[in-house]
């Protein structure tokens, strides 16, 4: 009777153990739409006049382990309209996504959008339509008044053809009452390809910025009012033509949001930038931004449509921007409502 009551016991402990295993561990899916169109006229020396219009679908399957972790791999596709004949070989996801508390792990090539946000300066806004994903590590920490990140995104494996090259990158922010604080820093590494001669160069070039600031949305009734204000300063070397550069400026942001409509405002004045990874408009000595706008958030659906002015030294220019991003996640069999990330 005792060696039944073992054996109820040892199976009534299997199929527990089986329940909760069944209940924690699940098959992912995650697919969907990014569609854009982005026309730039451009009038000045810095930035290259050009539209930009096509569509981006994409899809992940994978296995979570627990709710702090799992595995994910899919494939993110670009058809960039009038293309046609042009085969443009699709990006390749496949990662592994950690949350131990407040730490966060990203391994291998995961979606950038949501994950690394960065000022224009140090990282313009043409990555969300041709590099959708990140391939290297990225490392986040958070708590309810701070979050900071590191991550390097390889770019170019070295070959007799390609050269090595690479970005490192790492972005904090702070909140306190109404105090925010926010810096970002992105380096680029370019390197020699195996078979290099004399006509390449090492280069080495990043760009940062400082910003503290205020955070006025609850005393003035806006869904969001941010102003900061600090410097933007880079380097810059290519190995054997001339050595480190330092230049260096003021930086200033405002934006404010009410009921979808937004306006999105930015000033730079100092030394000309020269910052790789980002938008070329920072190598004048001045340049001011307004970015008017209507965003529409639901939980599977995020559009937004733009007009962009840019102010240089002598000449205004224009761009006009349509965005739309439709995504569904969840458990096989079950659907659950997109958060977009």
């Amino acid at each position: 009777m005792m060696k039944r009551n073992h054996k109820y016991l040892i199976l009534s402990v299997l199929i527990l153990v089986f329940s909760l295993s069944a209940h924690s561990q699940k098959f992912l899916y995650k697919m969907g739409y990014f569609g854009f169109f982005d026309n730039r006229e451009y009038f000045n020396e810095y930035v290259d006049d050009q539209t930009i219009f096509g569509s981006r679908v994409y899809g992940e399957a994978g296995y979570a382990f627990n709710e702090g972790s799992r595995i994910m791999a899919g494939l993110d596709y670009l058809y960039e309209f009038g293309s046609k004949g042009e085969w443009i070989a699709p990006d390749i996801t496949a990662y592994y996504s950690g949350r131990f508390k407040n730490l966060g792990l990203l391994i291998g090539a995961f979606p950038r959008v949501n994950r690394i946000i960065m000022p224009l300066a140090l990282m313009t806004d043409t990555f969300r339509y041709y590099r959708p994903n990140t391939e290297g590590i990225l490392i986040d920490y958070s708590t309810p008044g701070f979050r900071h990140n590191i991550w390097i995104d390889w770019t170019s494996r070295q070959s007799d053809l390609k050269r090595e090259t690479f970005l490192l990158g790492m972005s904090g922010f702070a909140k306190h009452g109404i105090l925010i604080y926010q810096h970002h820093f992105i380096m680029t590494h370019l390197a020699h390809s195996h078979s290099h001669d004399s006509v390449e160069r090492i280069r080495d070039n990043a760009g940062f910025t400082v910003m503290p600031g205020l955070d006025m949305a609850s005393v003035t009734g806006l869904d969001s009012l941010t102003i900061s204000a600090g410097f933007l300063g880079s380097y810059d070397r290519i190995r054997s033509m001339y050595d480190f550069r330092f230049p260096f400026g003021f930086i200033a942001e405002l934006e404010a949001v009410y009921k979808g409509f937004g306006l999105h405002g930015t000033v730079y004045s100092g030394e000309s930038q020269v910052i790789t990874s980002g938008d070329g408009f920072y190598k004048s000595d001045f340049y001011s931004r307004a970015d008017v706008y209507y965003q529409l958030v639901t939980p599977n659906i995020e559009g937004r449509v733009q007009f962009s002015f840019h102010f240089l030294p002598g000449i205004t220019d224009l761009s006009m921007s349509l965005t739309i991003r439709a995504q569904l996640d969840g458990i096989f069999g079950i659907h659950h409502p997109s958060s977009l990330k």
